[in-house]
């Protein structure tokens, strides 16, 4: 099925999707007991917000595995083993539900891991492990056709990738970026002591995608029905400014393209970049179909035969960031179907449907957002844009919804929004009504929706409800083994901060008989001289069903719980080590268990002292601010200080984007951001005991005003890509970069008018930097 687009106007509304690059310790993650292989959700520091997960009635959340560092993608292999992708580069392998995860390849050196680069594509071979191979997907330390070595930007050993600033003769992240390319290769499995290991080096199957700008980078990767293997990526694009392919000076040479783009075809456009058959075809914003052993182009692609080896990889294109995709079951092998959630910008977040085995599907970015034409590139009058516009061929979102909302009457907030995941289960479990629907979920606007399925079995857009509101920052959506639909969650604690081991993938189950009760420890003290006598509580534990609930506690530390029943208990400790506490919640039919670790010995948590930045510094975009901070512990044993830097983006709920990973610099660059923003800069000191202290301090940035008018009044123009009559003024951060457009010509009270020129002498589309105070620009038009 084709859908074609309306040739008209749609809303403009600013959007980024960050999903930011810290550093991981791939070191053990906490204990963990796997008593039932899952245990009911907790509340806690690993929810995206305060508000409790809210499910249709019956529905259960348990987590599946924890202890993970911002994982990004997992697959499930076909003997029941689970393997977890994390954002720097390694790849962790679990045993099953409740087991602890393994590394099983650490690939930090080849993985550029900065703003929302990293490994994010993560799959496994159907036939494994006859077949042992693991591939995967992420943004490579490296330049397209640069013979040296990786990494390029990083740091051999450190997890987090830095982009040089201007100021010390680097690009520059949001200057002029700093160069990558995209890797889709295959890992070899081999058994090692009970569980498995990379062996030898990567199969690099496909190495292309030239990325500038660290942000819509490298996407899913997973088998189709088919066999084949399918990976998406975006058009790694400047994701504020209008970007066609003119912002890469003046780091490169010659003010040149960095990813040699031809005139007017670069930036965006680079995913419309198959209909440009004059130079090199890229795989920016596409989906492409593979022979997973040799990476070519796999047989019945749209440009079989063609030639050219990205052309017949490419099954879709015109796509900004098609963050995930998943195949609806039973739709047949042969033709297999599509289903793909499309991270918007301006206004709009998509869900695309396309079937393989006919024309490639276009979807029409840049030139289209949502169901109507972009302003911020309709204005432009770009060759590409306009023949699409004359042809039109691009192919409509099978649904769209902005970030002001998605359906009537839910709660889920608004202000942003990046679709980042979607997911046709199959489970037997469910209920018949979620028979056929697709689920899709919001990272940041913290939600899953499900879309039933109508008369003709297919999902419907008039049947979109919230499924799970309150979600743990979901970053991806997977069908399990039993068909049930789990999630991956980032970690992201409760002042927005990236968890060291706070990601975990979850479970949502249907009960129809019994419900698991949920298992909970609060302690009187965990830390004290010793002897330490410990008060334990479980009262805060659980059940759905309202059973009442018996209470078995380990609290000795040998697995057995025989130390004491009954809702509360006390120990003394006597030995100076750490200590873990069990308690068993059980209601005659299943039972869940609580853990919580006790520091006798110790004498309290390190307390830190702020040095920089004061809480009432001020920024301005590309200002240096320098980070500082001491500890001193009460048992005076050292102190490790680490800190974080992220981006809390507050248009009406806060969501995180992170900036600086753990102790990678002693200073950051502040960064360009939607307004209102600001900057959380979070200390934590660890003792030798594992015990830790925060402190947090909040950076609000000075702002500006810009003021946009037109000769004469009421005429339009495109300010960072939202539509604006005269009059308009906006509010940016100082030093932000906005980008300005006015339409070459446009009527106005039954008048034609033309465009003359901007009052700043700049182009009739440029960019501006806002402040310091208030701008005032005007276009100035003359009657034609």
């Amino acid at each position: 099925m084709k859908l074609h687009r309306l040739a008209v106007g749609a809303l403009a509304l600013p959007l980024l999707l960050g999903m930011g690059a810290v550093e991981p310790r791939p070191g053990p993650p906490p204990d963990s007991m796997g008593f039932a292989g899952e245990r009911a959700a907790q509340p806690g520091p690993t929810q995206h917000s305060t508000a409790a997960p809210r499910l249709p009635e019956r529905f259960e959340e348990r987590v599946v595995l924890d202890g993970l560092y911002i994982p990004t993608a997992a697959a499930f292999a076909p003997d029941g083993e689970i393997f977890v992708a994390e954002k720097s580069g390694v790849v962790k392998v679990a045993e099953g539900p409740g087991a602890t995860p393994s590394v099983f390849a650490d690939l930090n050196v080849e993985v550029n891991n900065l703003f929302d680069r990293g490994m994010l594509g993560l799959a496994v071979d159907p036939a494994f492990p006859q077949r042992p191979f693991v591939y995967v997907l992420y943004a490579y330390d490296h330049i397209l056709g640069d013979p040296g070595p990786a990494p390029r930007w990083g740091t051999p050993g450190t997890y987090f990738d830095e982009c040089p600033d201007p100021a010390d003769g680097g690009p520059g992240a949001e200057a002029s970026g700093c160069l990558a390319s995209g890797r889709l290769s295959r890992l070899t499995a081999e058994a090692v002591d009970g569980s498995w290991r990379m062996s030898g080096q990567e199969d690099v199957l496909v190495e292309e995608w030239c990325m500038q700008y660290p942000s819509h980078a490298t996407g899913s990767l997973h088998f189709g029905p088919d066999g084949y293997l399918y990976a998406s990526a975006g058009e790694g694009a400047h994701y504020s400014q209008v970007d066609h392919g003119q912002v890469a000076a003046p780091y490169w040479a010659n003010g040149s393209n960095p990813c040699d783009d031809p005139e007017l075809e670069g930036g965006s456009l680079r995913s419309q970049d198959i209909r440009t058959r004059g130079d090199l075809v890229g795989l920016s914003g596409s989906v492409i179909r593979i022979d997973p052993d040799t990476g070519l182009g796999a047989p019945g692609n749209p440009y079989a035969g063609d030639g050219n080896l990205n052309a017949e990889r490419i099954v879709a294109y015109g796509m900004r960031n098609p963050f995930r995709f998943a195949f609806r079951p039973g739709a047949g092998a042969a033709e297999p179907e599509v289903w793909l959630g499309d991270v918007g910008q301006s206004g709009f977040e998509e869900i695309n449907r396309f079937r393989v085995g006919g024309d490639a599907e276009n979807f029409g970015w840049p030139c289209y957002e949502g169901p109507g034409r972009n302003p911020a590139f309709a204005s432009l009058d770009l060759p590409l844009c306009e023949s699409l516009y004359a042809e039109r061929s691009a192919s409509e979102p099978y649904f769209a919804y902005p970030r002001t909302s998605t359906v009537a009457g839910e709660s889920c907030p608004t202000g942003s929004s990046s679709v980042s995941g979607v997911q046709v289960p199959a489970s037997a479990t469910y209920p018949a009504r979620y028979d056929g629907a697709l689920f899709f979920s919001d990272f940041s606007r913290q939600c899953i929706w499900v879309m039933k399925a109508g008369d003709d079995g297919l999902p419907d857009p008039d049947r979109v409800q919230p499924f799970l509101e309150s979600a743990a920052s979901p970053v991806d959506l997977l069908t399990g083994p039993e068909g049930d639909l789990y999630y991956l969650s980032l970690g992201v604690d409760e002042v927005g901060s990236f968890e060291e081991r706070g990601g975990s993938l979850r479970r949502i189950h249907f009960a129809r008989g019994n419900r698991m009760p949920r298992a909970a420890i609060d302690a009187d003290r965990t830390w004290g001289g010793l002897p330490l006598t410990v008060a334990l509580d479980a009262g805060a534990s659980t059940d759905p069903d309202g059973d009442d609930l018996t209470y078995e506690w380990d609290l000795d530390g040998d697995l057995e719980f025989d130390d004491a029943t009954g809702l509360r208990a006390s120990w003394t400790y006597d030995d100076d080590r750490d200590a873990l506490v069990h308690v068993r919640v059980g209601d005659g039919q299943a039972s869940d268990v609580a853990t919580l670790r006790l520091h006798p010995g110790d004498l309290g948590p390190p307390e830190i002292e702020v040095g920089d930045p004061s809480a009432g510094r001020q920024w301005a975009v590309g200002d240096r601010i320098e980070l500082g901070a001491t500890a001193v512990d009460p048992d005076g044993s050292d102190v490790d200080v680490s800190w974080s830097v992220v981006v809390r983006h507050c248009p009406s709920v806060c969501h995180s984007h992170e900036l600086l990973g753990t102790g990678t610099d002693p200073d950051v660059v502040a960064p360009d951001h939607e307004h209102p923003s600001h900057l959380l800069v979070q200390y934590r000191a660890t003792d030798a005991r594992g015990l830790s202290s925060t402190e947090s301090v909040r950076l609000d940035p000075s702002t500006a005003d810009l003021r946009v008018r037109t000769r004469p009044r009421g005429l339009r123009v495109v300010v960072a890509g939202e539509k604006h009559r005269t009059g308009w003024t906006g509010t940016f951060i100082e030093g932000s970069q906005v980008s300005l457009t006015a339409p070459r010509k446009q009527r106005h009270r039954g008048r034609a008018w033309r465009f003359k020129r901007w009052s700043d002498g700049g182009g009739r589309s440029h960019v501006v930097t806002a402040g310091p105070g208030t701008t005032t620009l005007r276009a100035v038009y003359r009657r034609r």
